[in-house]
């Protein structure tokens, strides 16, 4: 649950960054319009929420993978069917946490 909300910070920063390079390097922005436009236009809850979306979803994905692991048959058989039924159960739960949590973060 704490590696997921990690990575995510990181991605973020690399997205960030990945940006700077694209927009400077490829696209001809000034350097210091992109930086004074990305520190006005990118808020906290931007952050807070994609970390929150993320721990969430690491929760959800360990949560499931615990469950169907428990209840696993015997063999690789049973832990393929457990693995996909895991993955599964974890997509679904993660796409419907995703609405509430939009809904949560972004409803004005």
């Amino acid at each position: 649950i704490l590696v997921v909300p990690i990575l995510v910070g990181l991605g973020d920063i690399i997205g960030v960054m990945g940006g700077f390079l694209v927009a400077t390097g490829t696209l001809g922005f000034n350097t210091a319009a992109y930086l004074q436009n990305t520190a006005n236009f990118l808020q906290f809850s931007d952050i807070a929420s994609s970390l929150a979306k993320g721990a969430v979803f690491g929760g959800i994905a360990a949560i499931m993978g615990c469950y169907y692991g428990m209840g696993s048959g015997r063999g690789a058989q049973g832990v393929g069917t457990a693995t996909k039924g895991s993955v599964e159960a974890a997509a679904i739960l993660i796409l419907a946490a995703n609405f509430v949590l939009t809904g949560v973060f972004f409803s004005s």
